[in-house]
């Protein structure tokens, strides 16, 4: 018997809620507990969205030594920030070393997967920097997850409940302007509330909260564009209701490389901008 189009929509919707009550409260866990928890849920993460960034690039099932070439440099990127290396300085060696690799063993699209692999290594190693052993990086950390979630389910209503023109039809679709909006709007009234219960400027918690609303759409769309270049619908297929774990982690990946970036420029940005301080 043929299911009508509603409940299958009804059904998909369950299903992504149900894996979201399960995902959330154990990446909760793993961001208050810090240190070597997060450390190794950090290298799980990197290792299972290498394996799927590598499928869909390459398209092979098989074992292949891209497999190997790229998590040694995500590998290498993570004991670089165990031993508190500079990422800056031994990063561009590594990925010449790694792309040097690729050409030499023949391995389809070898600049695709060494942008891609390193990539991974930085949003970890910028979820485990961001993160720290503190209060202030604990309070960051939450409320970047929370800005990300909520963009994520305000621009799925906004955009079914307003419609409107579509932000990127050929890479996305169902996205919508309006969507895009109410998310930034949803997530500026997140910024405004934290700034209340943690004293901090409203205003700058309203462009932090926003910022971080437009850079997770851009990561998401992103990863939608390169699923459109090798032609997938889904990065793989480890979260029911979800895909794979990079259509879920894209947002928060794009996020946590771009503010990892402003805190190696701006070391201070989180006491001086938002008002948050090591307790």
């Amino acid at each position: 018997m043929t299911v009508p189009a509603a409940q299958s929509k009804f059904n998909a919707l369950t299903l992504r809620i149900l894996s979201a009550l399960v995902m959330i409260p154990a990446g909760l866990f793993v961001v208050f507990a810090g240190g070597r928890v997060l450390f190794i849920a950090g290298i799980l993460c990197a290792a299972a969205m290498w394996y799927e960034y590598r499928q869909v690039t390459i398209g092979q099932v098989q074992k292949h030594p891209s497999l190997i070439a790229g998590g040694l440099l995500v590998l290498a990127i993570l004991l670089a920030f165990e031993f508190s290396v500079p990422t800056a300085l031994v990063l561009p060696g590594l990925m010449v070393c790694v792309y040097s690799l690729l050409i030499v063993l023949r391995v389809p699209n070898p600049l695709w997967l060494t942008v891609g692999n390193t990539l991974i290594g930085l949003a970890v190693i910028s979820l485990l920097e961001l993160r720290g052993n503190d209060q202030a990086g604990l309070v960051l950390i939450l409320i970047v997850m929370i800005s990300v979630w909520i963009t994520d389910i305000a621009a799925y209503f906004a955009g079914r409940g307003f419609g409107g023109p579509q932000l990127s039809p050929r890479g996305s679709p169902n996205k919508t302007w309006s969507g895009a909006a109410g998310a930034m709007i949803c997530t500026a009234l997140v910024g405004a509330f934290t700034a209340g219960l943690v004293s901090g400027p409203i205003l700058n918690w309203v462009i932090f909260t926003a910022f971080v609303s437009v850079i997770g759409q851009l990561g998401d769309l992103t990863e939608s564009l390169w699923k459109r270049q090798f032609k997938v619908k889904d990065s793989g297929n480890l979260i029911p209701g979800h895909g794979g774990i990079l259509d879920r982690l894209d947002s928060f990946s794009a996020v946590l490389i771009v503010l990892g970036l402003v805190q190696m420029i701006y070391p201070d940005y989180s006491e001086h901008f938002l008002g948050l301080r090591s307790a």
